[in-house]
């Protein structure tokens, strides 16, 4: 009883969403799905991979930020995930710098390569 005294009337209403928040989402969701789909079916060459890595990106934060509720989450809580995806970033540019910088002789035949990404 002495909890509910302290609570302000914001603090009860700062975590109510209407349903149509979470309808856009996921209907936002099924577009990037079905996206998915059509280009894995298509040969888009050395833009395969990028598309999607932002494809899963976008469908990825989308989850965190509305189902995941990081929008109403407090500033530790988005510095994490900020973090996250910068580190995410950085470990893909390693491993691709280290792609770019090898000996064409020591990859396998199907790993992307600079010349690739230059067409």
């Amino acid at each position: 009883m002495a909890h509910e005294a302290n609570e302000t009337p914001a603090s009860k209403a700062e975590h109510v969403h209407g349903p149509g928040r979470y309808f856009v989402v996921w209907a936002l969701l099924l577009v990037f799905t079905v996206t998915t789909i059509i280009t894995g079916r298509m040969d888009l060459g050395s833009a395969n991979l990028p598309i999607a890595l932002l494809i899963a990106t976008v469908k990825a934060s989308l989850v965190v930020l509305f189902f995941m509720h990081m929008t109403d989450a407090p500033g530790a809580n988005r510095l994490v995930f900020v973090v996250s995806l910068v580190f995410s970033l950085v470990l893909l540019l390693g491993v691709f710098g280290d792609l770019w910088t090898r000996n064409p002789m020591s990859l396998p035949p199907t790993a992307p390569t600079q010349e690739s990404f230059e067409r």
